[in-house]
Protein backbone atom coordinates (compact mmCIF):
# COMPACT_ATOMS: atom_id res chain seq x y z
CA UNK A 1 0.00 0.00 0.00
CA UNK A 2 1.40 3.38 -0.98
CA UNK A 3 2.24 5.56 2.06
CA UNK A 4 0.11 8.46 0.81
CA UNK A 5 -2.92 6.64 -0.52
CA UNK A 6 -6.38 7.93 0.36
CA UNK A 7 -7.40 5.33 2.99
CA UNK A 8 -4.11 5.80 4.87
CA UNK A 9 -4.43 9.57 4.99
CA UNK A 10 -8.10 9.47 5.94
CA UNK A 11 -7.29 6.98 8.70
CA UNK A 12 -4.54 9.31 9.96
CA UNK A 13 -7.02 12.21 9.99
CA UNK A 14 -9.50 10.03 11.91
CA UNK A 15 -6.81 9.19 14.48
CA UNK A 16 -5.95 12.87 14.92
CA UNK A 17 -9.60 13.74 15.59
CA UNK A 18 -10.15 10.77 17.87
CA UNK A 19 -6.97 11.21 19.92
CA UNK A 20 -7.38 15.01 20.02
CA UNK A 21 -10.96 14.74 21.25
CA UNK A 22 -9.93 12.31 23.99
CA UNK A 23 -7.06 14.60 25.05
CA UNK A 24 -9.41 17.57 25.27
CA UNK A 25 -11.85 15.60 27.38
CA UNK A 26 -9.07 14.23 29.59
CA UNK A 27 -7.91 17.80 30.24
CA UNK A 28 -11.33 19.00 31.29
CA UNK A 29 -11.71 21.02 34.47
CA UNK A 30 -14.84 21.47 36.52
CA UNK A 31 -14.08 25.20 36.69
CA UNK A 32 -14.78 25.74 32.99
CA UNK A 33 -18.12 23.96 33.07
CA UNK A 34 -20.65 24.40 30.27
CA UNK A 35 -19.93 20.92 28.81
CA UNK A 36 -17.36 22.27 26.34
CA UNK A 37 -15.09 19.22 26.46
CA UNK A 38 -17.95 16.73 26.15
CA UNK A 39 -19.33 18.49 23.07
CA UNK A 40 -15.87 18.62 21.49
CA UNK A 41 -15.20 14.94 22.25
CA UNK A 42 -18.51 13.89 20.72
CA UNK A 43 -17.98 16.02 17.61
CA UNK A 44 -14.37 14.82 17.20
CA UNK A 45 -15.34 11.15 17.49
CA UNK A 46 -18.09 11.63 14.91
CA UNK A 47 -15.61 13.39 12.63
CA UNK A 48 -13.23 10.45 13.06
CA UNK A 49 -16.06 8.03 12.24
CA UNK A 50 -16.90 10.08 9.15
CA UNK A 51 -13.27 9.95 7.95
CA UNK A 52 -13.16 6.17 8.41
CA UNK A 53 -16.51 5.88 6.64
CA UNK A 54 -14.99 7.68 3.67
CA UNK A 55 -11.71 5.76 3.87
CA UNK A 56 -13.22 2.36 3.13
CA UNK A 57 -16.20 2.83 0.79
CA UNK A 58 -15.93 -0.58 -0.92
CA UNK A 59 -16.45 -2.39 2.37
CA UNK A 60 -19.19 -0.06 3.58
CA UNK A 61 -21.03 0.78 0.36
CA UNK A 62 -24.56 -0.64 0.66
CA UNK A 63 -26.52 -2.07 -2.20
CA UNK A 64 -28.49 1.13 -2.63
CA UNK A 65 -25.63 2.91 -4.42
CA UNK A 66 -23.87 6.17 -3.76
CA UNK A 67 -26.91 8.04 -2.42
CA UNK A 68 -27.61 5.33 0.10
CA UNK A 69 -23.94 5.37 1.12
CA UNK A 70 -24.01 9.14 1.59
CA UNK A 71 -27.23 9.03 3.62
CA UNK A 72 -25.51 7.98 6.88
CA UNK A 73 -22.77 10.51 6.19
CA UNK A 74 -25.41 13.27 6.14
CA UNK A 75 -26.68 12.24 9.56
CA UNK A 76 -23.13 11.96 10.92
CA UNK A 77 -22.25 15.36 9.48
CA UNK A 78 -25.29 17.11 10.95
CA UNK A 79 -24.74 15.70 14.43
CA UNK A 80 -20.98 16.33 14.23
CA UNK A 81 -21.56 19.93 13.19
CA UNK A 82 -23.99 20.47 16.04
CA UNK A 83 -21.61 19.10 18.69
CA UNK A 84 -18.51 20.93 17.42
CA UNK A 85 -20.53 24.11 16.90
CA UNK A 86 -21.85 24.01 20.45
CA UNK A 87 -18.33 23.47 21.80
CA UNK A 88 -16.96 26.50 19.90
CA UNK A 89 -19.95 28.67 20.83
CA UNK A 90 -19.47 27.89 24.52
CA UNK A 91 -15.72 28.28 24.25
CA UNK A 92 -16.04 31.76 22.74
CA UNK A 93 -18.87 32.61 25.15
CA UNK A 94 -21.17 33.41 22.26
CA UNK A 95 -24.30 35.31 23.26
CA UNK A 96 -26.40 33.69 20.59
CA UNK A 97 -29.07 31.26 21.85
CA UNK A 98 -28.04 27.60 21.73
CA UNK A 99 -30.81 26.77 19.30
CA UNK A 100 -29.29 28.95 16.55
CA UNK A 101 -26.57 26.35 16.06
CA UNK A 102 -29.08 23.52 16.27
CA UNK A 103 -31.24 25.11 13.56
CA UNK A 104 -28.20 25.67 11.32
CA UNK A 105 -27.05 22.05 11.75
CA UNK A 106 -30.57 20.76 11.08
CA UNK A 107 -30.71 22.92 7.94
CA UNK A 108 -27.39 21.49 6.74
CA UNK A 109 -28.56 17.94 7.39
CA UNK A 110 -31.88 18.58 5.63
CA UNK A 111 -30.08 20.08 2.65
CA UNK A 112 -27.80 17.07 2.40
CA UNK A 113 -30.63 14.55 2.71
CA UNK A 114 -32.75 16.36 0.15
CA UNK A 115 -29.83 16.67 -2.23
CA UNK A 116 -28.87 13.02 -1.95
CA UNK A 117 -32.35 11.91 -2.97
CA UNK A 118 -32.71 14.48 -5.74
CA UNK A 119 -29.16 14.02 -7.08
CA UNK A 120 -28.53 10.29 -7.35
CA UNK A 121 -25.30 10.71 -9.31
CA UNK A 122 -22.10 10.45 -7.32
CA UNK A 123 -20.43 13.68 -8.41
CA UNK A 124 -23.31 16.11 -7.59
CA UNK A 125 -23.83 14.35 -4.26
CA UNK A 126 -20.18 14.72 -3.32
CA UNK A 127 -20.11 18.35 -4.41
CA UNK A 128 -23.19 19.15 -2.32
CA UNK A 129 -21.71 17.38 0.68
CA UNK A 130 -18.44 19.30 0.38
CA UNK A 131 -20.15 22.67 -0.03
CA UNK A 132 -22.38 22.14 3.01
CA UNK A 133 -19.41 21.02 5.10
CA UNK A 134 -17.38 24.04 3.98
CA UNK A 135 -20.29 26.27 5.08
CA UNK A 136 -20.00 24.88 8.60
CA UNK A 137 -16.23 25.31 8.87
CA UNK A 138 -16.42 28.80 7.39
CA UNK A 139 -18.85 29.71 10.19
CA UNK A 140 -16.52 28.26 12.82
CA UNK A 141 -13.57 30.18 11.38
CA UNK A 142 -15.54 33.44 11.39
CA UNK A 143 -16.65 32.94 14.97
CA UNK A 144 -13.09 32.32 16.14
CA UNK A 145 -11.33 34.95 14.04
CA UNK A 146 -13.90 37.70 14.65
CA UNK A 147 -12.51 40.05 17.33
CA UNK A 148 -9.40 37.84 17.34
CA UNK A 149 -7.50 40.30 19.52
CA UNK A 150 -9.91 39.51 22.34
CA UNK A 151 -9.75 35.78 21.67
CA UNK A 152 -5.98 35.32 21.94
CA UNK A 153 -3.40 33.51 19.80
CA UNK A 154 -4.76 30.01 20.41
CA UNK A 155 -8.15 31.01 18.98
CA UNK A 156 -6.29 32.40 15.96
CA UNK A 157 -4.72 28.97 15.39
CA UNK A 158 -8.07 27.25 15.85
CA UNK A 159 -9.82 29.67 13.48
CA UNK A 160 -7.03 29.35 10.91
CA UNK A 161 -7.33 25.56 11.03
CA UNK A 162 -11.07 25.81 10.40
CA UNK A 163 -10.44 28.17 7.48
CA UNK A 164 -7.81 25.78 6.11
CA UNK A 165 -10.23 22.86 6.26
CA UNK A 166 -12.87 25.01 4.58
CA UNK A 167 -10.35 25.70 1.80
CA UNK A 168 -9.76 21.99 1.34
CA UNK A 169 -13.48 21.30 1.06
CA UNK A 170 -14.02 24.09 -1.46
CA UNK A 171 -11.04 22.98 -3.53
CA UNK A 172 -12.28 19.41 -3.56
CA UNK A 173 -15.78 20.57 -4.52
CA UNK A 174 -14.36 22.73 -7.33
CA UNK A 175 -12.59 19.68 -8.75
CA UNK A 176 -15.89 17.79 -9.02
CA UNK A 177 -14.28 14.90 -7.17
CA UNK A 178 -11.18 14.94 -9.39
CA UNK A 179 -8.58 17.05 -7.51
CA UNK A 180 -5.78 15.89 -9.83
CA UNK A 181 -7.26 18.22 -12.47
CA UNK A 182 -6.57 21.30 -10.33
CA UNK A 183 -3.32 23.13 -11.07
CA UNK A 184 -2.12 23.38 -7.45
CA UNK A 185 -3.73 20.34 -5.88
CA UNK A 186 -3.96 16.61 -6.18
CA UNK A 187 -5.69 14.10 -3.95
CA UNK A 188 -2.71 13.40 -1.62
CA UNK A 189 -1.92 17.13 -1.36
CA UNK A 190 -5.49 17.95 -0.38
CA UNK A 191 -5.58 15.15 2.15
CA UNK A 192 -2.26 16.28 3.63
CA UNK A 193 -3.78 19.76 3.92
CA UNK A 194 -6.72 18.19 5.72
CA UNK A 195 -4.40 16.31 8.05
CA UNK A 196 -2.52 19.53 8.85
CA UNK A 197 -5.77 21.37 9.56
CA UNK A 198 -6.95 18.52 11.82
CA UNK A 199 -3.73 18.70 13.86
CA UNK A 200 -4.01 22.50 14.09
CA UNK A 201 -7.68 22.24 15.04
CA UNK A 202 -7.09 19.83 17.91
CA UNK A 203 -3.94 21.54 19.21
CA UNK A 204 -5.61 24.93 18.92
CA UNK A 205 -8.62 23.74 20.88
CA UNK A 206 -6.41 22.24 23.59
CA UNK A 207 -4.58 25.57 23.95
CA UNK A 208 -7.82 27.58 24.00
CA UNK A 209 -9.11 25.17 26.64
CA UNK A 210 -6.04 25.88 28.78
CA UNK A 211 -6.45 29.63 28.32
CA UNK A 212 -10.08 29.36 29.38
CA UNK A 213 -9.13 27.38 32.47
CA UNK A 214 -6.47 29.99 33.32
CA UNK A 215 -9.03 32.79 32.98
CA UNK A 216 -11.46 30.90 35.19
CA UNK A 217 -8.79 30.35 37.84
CA UNK A 218 -7.81 34.03 37.67
CA UNK A 219 -11.45 35.00 38.02
CA UNK A 220 -11.95 32.75 41.03
CA UNK A 221 -8.78 34.13 42.62
CA UNK A 222 -10.20 37.65 42.22
CA UNK A 223 -13.60 36.92 43.78
CA UNK A 224 -14.94 36.32 47.24
CA UNK A 225 -16.23 32.71 47.18
CA UNK A 226 -19.26 33.41 49.38
CA UNK A 227 -20.71 36.50 47.71
CA UNK A 228 -19.21 36.37 44.22
CA UNK A 229 -17.97 39.97 44.37
CA UNK A 230 -14.34 41.12 44.42
CA UNK A 231 -12.20 40.03 47.35
CA UNK A 232 -9.88 42.21 49.42
CA UNK A 233 -6.76 41.70 47.34
CA UNK A 234 -8.48 42.47 44.06
CA UNK A 235 -10.21 45.51 45.52
CA UNK A 236 -6.97 47.08 46.68
CA UNK A 237 -5.25 46.34 43.37
CA UNK A 238 -8.06 48.03 41.43
CA UNK A 239 -8.46 50.85 43.93
CA UNK A 240 -4.78 51.79 43.77
CA UNK A 241 -4.98 51.98 39.97
CA UNK A 242 -8.10 54.13 40.10
CA UNK A 243 -6.55 56.42 42.71
CA UNK A 244 -3.46 56.95 40.54
CA UNK A 245 -5.58 57.53 37.43
CA UNK A 246 -7.84 60.08 39.15
CA UNK A 247 -4.77 61.82 40.53
CA UNK A 248 -3.25 62.21 37.06
CA UNK A 249 -6.51 63.48 35.60
CA UNK A 250 -7.57 65.48 38.69
CA UNK A 251 -10.94 63.80 38.99
CA UNK A 252 -12.90 63.20 42.18
CA UNK A 253 -13.07 59.77 43.81
CA UNK A 254 -15.19 58.50 46.69
CA UNK A 255 -14.99 55.50 49.00
CA UNK A 256 -17.80 53.93 51.03
CA UNK A 257 -16.98 51.50 53.85
CA UNK A 258 -20.03 49.45 54.78
CA UNK A 259 -20.31 47.28 57.88
CA UNK A 260 -23.26 44.99 58.63
CA UNK A 261 -24.59 45.83 62.10
CA UNK A 262 -24.72 43.19 64.85
CA UNK A 263 -23.46 40.47 62.56
CA UNK A 264 -22.08 38.42 65.47
CA UNK A 265 -25.56 38.35 67.00
CA UNK A 266 -26.96 37.02 63.72
CA UNK A 267 -24.45 34.16 63.73
CA UNK A 268 -25.00 33.43 67.42
CA UNK A 269 -28.81 33.59 67.28
CA UNK A 270 -29.64 32.10 63.88
CA UNK A 271 -26.50 30.15 62.98
CA UNK A 272 -23.75 30.61 60.45
CA UNK A 273 -25.98 29.57 57.57
CA UNK A 274 -28.21 32.59 58.22
CA UNK A 275 -25.10 34.71 58.62
CA UNK A 276 -23.89 33.64 55.17
CA UNK A 277 -27.37 34.36 53.81
CA UNK A 278 -27.21 37.85 55.28
CA UNK A 279 -23.83 38.54 53.65
CA UNK A 280 -25.04 37.33 50.28
CA UNK A 281 -28.20 39.42 50.58
CA UNK A 282 -26.21 42.55 51.40
CA UNK A 283 -23.84 41.91 48.48
CA UNK A 284 -26.73 41.32 46.07
CA UNK A 285 -28.61 44.45 47.14
CA UNK A 286 -25.57 46.68 46.82
CA UNK A 287 -24.48 45.08 43.54
CA UNK A 288 -27.90 45.93 42.09
CA UNK A 289 -27.31 49.60 42.88
CA UNK A 290 -23.75 50.13 41.65
CA UNK A 291 -22.85 51.60 38.29
CA UNK A 292 -20.68 49.97 35.68
CA UNK A 293 -17.16 51.01 36.61
CA UNK A 294 -17.81 51.14 40.37
CA UNK A 295 -15.64 48.71 42.34
CA UNK A 296 -17.48 46.70 44.99
CA UNK A 297 -15.82 44.15 47.27
CA UNK A 298 -16.03 42.25 50.51
CA UNK A 299 -12.82 43.06 52.38
CA UNK A 300 -13.50 41.38 55.72
CA UNK A 301 -16.03 39.26 57.61
CA UNK A 302 -19.04 41.61 57.43
CA UNK A 303 -17.26 44.59 55.91
CA UNK A 304 -17.67 45.80 52.35
CA UNK A 305 -16.07 48.59 50.31
CA UNK A 306 -17.51 50.49 47.37
CA UNK A 307 -15.23 52.74 45.32
CA UNK A 308 -17.05 55.35 43.24
CA UNK A 309 -15.01 56.86 40.41
CA UNK A 310 -15.88 60.40 39.29
CA UNK A 311 -17.99 61.00 42.38
CA UNK A 312 -17.75 64.02 44.69
CA UNK A 313 -18.71 64.26 48.38
CA UNK A 314 -22.35 65.13 47.69
CA UNK A 315 -22.77 62.29 45.19
CA UNK A 316 -21.11 59.80 47.53
CA UNK A 317 -23.42 60.86 50.38
CA UNK A 318 -26.45 60.40 48.17
CA UNK A 319 -25.33 56.89 47.21
CA UNK A 320 -24.59 55.97 50.84
CA UNK A 321 -28.01 57.13 52.05
CA UNK A 322 -29.70 55.16 49.29
CA UNK A 323 -27.77 52.00 50.17
CA UNK A 324 -28.46 52.38 53.88
CA UNK A 325 -32.20 52.55 53.22
CA UNK A 326 -32.06 49.67 50.73
CA UNK A 327 -30.37 47.38 53.24
CA UNK A 328 -33.13 48.13 55.76
CA UNK A 329 -35.49 46.29 53.40
CA UNK A 330 -33.72 42.97 53.96
CA UNK A 331 -35.44 40.55 56.35
CA UNK A 332 -33.70 37.24 57.05
CA UNK A 333 -37.07 35.90 58.13
CA UNK A 334 -39.99 37.72 56.42
CA UNK A 335 -42.27 36.78 59.32
CA UNK A 336 -39.97 38.29 61.94
CA UNK A 337 -39.31 42.07 61.84
CA UNK A 338 -36.49 41.54 64.32
CA UNK A 339 -34.43 39.97 61.55
CA UNK A 340 -34.23 43.26 59.66
CA UNK A 341 -30.69 44.04 58.54
CA UNK A 342 -29.03 47.41 59.05
CA UNK A 343 -25.61 48.75 58.11
CA UNK A 344 -23.28 51.56 59.09
CA UNK A 345 -21.47 53.44 56.36
CA UNK A 346 -18.41 55.67 56.44
CA UNK A 347 -17.88 57.99 53.47
CA UNK A 348 -14.76 59.76 52.26
CA UNK A 349 -14.02 61.55 49.00
CA UNK A 350 -11.15 63.45 47.46
CA UNK A 351 -9.43 64.61 44.33
CA UNK A 352 -6.02 62.96 44.71
CA UNK A 353 -3.24 65.51 45.03
CA UNK A 354 0.54 65.16 44.66
CA UNK A 355 1.97 63.75 47.86
CA UNK A 356 -1.35 62.27 48.99
CA UNK A 357 -1.89 58.51 49.14
CA UNK A 358 -4.67 55.98 48.84
CA UNK A 359 -4.18 55.09 52.51
CA UNK A 360 -5.35 58.57 53.54
CA UNK A 361 -8.66 58.11 51.70
CA UNK A 362 -9.09 54.60 53.12
CA UNK A 363 -8.25 55.66 56.68
CA UNK A 364 -10.66 58.59 56.44
CA UNK A 365 -13.54 56.30 55.41
CA UNK A 366 -12.56 53.83 58.12
CA UNK A 367 -12.66 56.53 60.84
CA UNK A 368 -16.11 57.64 59.70
CA UNK A 369 -17.34 54.06 59.72
CA UNK A 370 -16.21 53.84 63.34
CA UNK A 371 -18.13 57.05 64.10
CA UNK A 372 -21.24 55.61 62.46
CA UNK A 373 -21.06 52.46 64.56
CA UNK A 374 -20.25 54.22 67.82
CA UNK A 375 -22.98 56.79 67.13
CA UNK A 376 -25.78 54.24 67.13
CA UNK A 377 -25.35 52.23 63.89
CA UNK A 378 -27.73 52.17 60.92
CA UNK A 379 -26.42 55.52 59.73
CA UNK A 380 -24.11 57.28 57.30
CA UNK A 381 -21.23 59.43 58.49
CA UNK A 382 -19.26 61.73 56.23
CA UNK A 383 -17.14 64.81 56.89
CA UNK A 384 -20.13 67.16 57.02
CA UNK A 385 -22.77 65.54 59.23
CA UNK A 386 -21.40 62.74 61.45
CA UNK A 387 -24.67 62.32 63.33
CA UNK A 388 -26.97 61.94 60.35
CA UNK A 389 -29.31 58.96 60.26
CA UNK A 390 -31.10 58.25 56.98
CA UNK A 391 -34.85 58.50 57.03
Amino acid sequence: MAPLDTPTLLTAIALVYGIGGVMVYAGRDRLTGRGIEAFWLGGSLLMAALMLYFAFPPALLPAGGISAWLLPSALLTGLKNELLGQAVARLTESRRPWWHGAVASAAQTGLLLGGFFLLPQATPCQTLFLLVSSWFFAGIAHQLLHKRRKRGPAALVLGSASALFCLYLLAYAASAGQPDTLPLFNRPALLLLTLLSAVMLQLGFIQVQRELQYRQLSKLAALDPLTGIFNRRTFFDLALRQYALHGRQQRSLALLMIDLDHFKNINDTYGHRKGDQALRAVADHIADEVRQGDIFARIGGEEFCLLLPDTDAAGARQVADKLCRALNDILLNPADPATQLTASIGVASCTPQPGASWNQLFDSADRRLYLAKSGGRNRVVDSDSPNHTPG
